[in-house]
């Protein structure tokens, strides 16, 4: 995995290269980068990180150049659509900059459909509060507030970790779910979010990090969910664990590592064995003693078992009539149970790779 990882890097970084030394003059720059984005996202040509690249590249380019090139005119004549699409590669706080530039990139900054905000660079409270507000004033403004959208993604690492910061962020994921949000990514440092933010007939994408969910997730609904990434997330019980999962009727990608259950002597076994996912077909999961319930129908499994007794985790083990691909991690202080791993094998009767390691 490390080396397929330091092969896309090294892809990306050829990208990049190749698209700097390919373009010369500042126009053939502009419509090099139009029509390269535009390229790269219907036909995948490039990497998303480096077109992100081509985008920040264009960006800056234009602020470079003066009037003698007419350059703003060929910007400003661009597609509306062209424009917007350009933009959605970019942070969006950067995506303002650009009305600097023109008075017409201001409507196209609100008309957005998609939304990446995230507060590294702030460095104290005040800088903090600073971002709130830029969030507040964008979310709630009239000229966004009746515009769908597509992805919302909200990095927040600074903060007071309060109900005050927890209350404004579950006011901003509100209004991106009254916009009908399709794909969200959080990663919030451990904040609070209530459940009821996770009622969406629209979501399909949903990634969280790093964060934690208020007690009770029996209201949680989400139909349309297919996607589905935990990182680092806090569950007050099993329950609350189970209902989430439980609400996403039509998953075809669960990937849970890290998950942390609070009280994890209430609602035990008995609870996972209600889960089904008859659409599931990749797994990627941090066993924590629970046992094999709801994913017999995937084609491809990853698990990494924790430092605890491997004979909990193949406790139960269904038949997998479709898998085809396993993956299984073993930390390297825990207790392995090859029996169980045999056993597993056996309920796979179309299995064509297996890989075993350690961490």
């Amino acid at each position: 995995m490390k080396k397929r990882r330091r092969e896309r890097e090294a892809s990306t970084a050829k990208e990049e290269r190749l698209f700097s030394s390919s373009v010369s003059s500042p126009s053939v720059q502009m419509w090099a980068t139009a029509v390269l984005l535009m390229g790269c996202a219907h036909f995948g040509c490039f990497s998303a990180s480096a077109v992100a690249a081509a985008a920040r590249y264009y960006v800056g380019r234009t602020a470079l150049y003066d009037h003698e090139n007419n350059l703003m005119d060929r910007i400003n004549n661009l597609p509306v659509e062209l424009l917007c699409h350009i933009l959605s590669f970019l942070p969006t706080k950067l995506v303002f900059t650009a009305t600097a530039f023109s008075k017409k990139w201001t409507p196209l900054c609100y008309s957005l459909s998609a939304l990446d905000f995230h507060d590294e660079t702030f460095k104290d409270l005040k800088t903090f509060d600073g971002f709130c507000r830029f969030v507040d004033n964008f979310m709630f403004s009239p000229l966004s507030t009746n515009q769908p959208l597509k992805s919302f993604r909200l990095n927040c690492l600074s903060g007071r970790n309060d109900k005050r910061d927890c209350d404004i962020f579950n006011a901003w994921l509100e209004a991106a779910k009254q916009r009908h949000v399709e794909e969200l990514h959080l990663n919030l440092y451990f904040q609070t979010l209530n459940p009821i933010i996770f009622i969406s007939q629209t979501l399909v994408h949903l990634k969280l990090e790093f964060i934690q969910l208020a007690i009770d997730t029996s209201c949680v609904d989400l139909p349309s969910l297919k996607t589905l990434h935990l990182k680092s997330v806090h569950f007050t019980n099993r329950n609350d664990y189970i209902n989430f999962l439980s609400a996403c009727p039509i998953l075809e990608d669960l990937h849970a590592k890290s998950i942390y259950i609070q009280n994890a002597n209430i609602a035990q076994e008995e609870g996972f064995k209600s889960l089904t996912f008859p659409r599931l077909v990749r797994v990627n999961i941090n066993s924590t003693g629970d046992p094999f319930y709801g994913i017999d129908n995937v084609d491809l499994l990853f698990t990494v078992s924790g430092s605890i007794a491997q004979d909990t985790i193949f406790k139960v083990i269904p038949l997998f009539p479709n898998l085809v691909h396993i993956e299984l991690v073993f930390c390297r202080r825990s207790l392995h149970c090859w029996d169980g791993v045999l056993q597993l094998l056996r309920h796979c009767p179309k299995l064509q790779i297996l890989s075993i390691g350690k961490v």
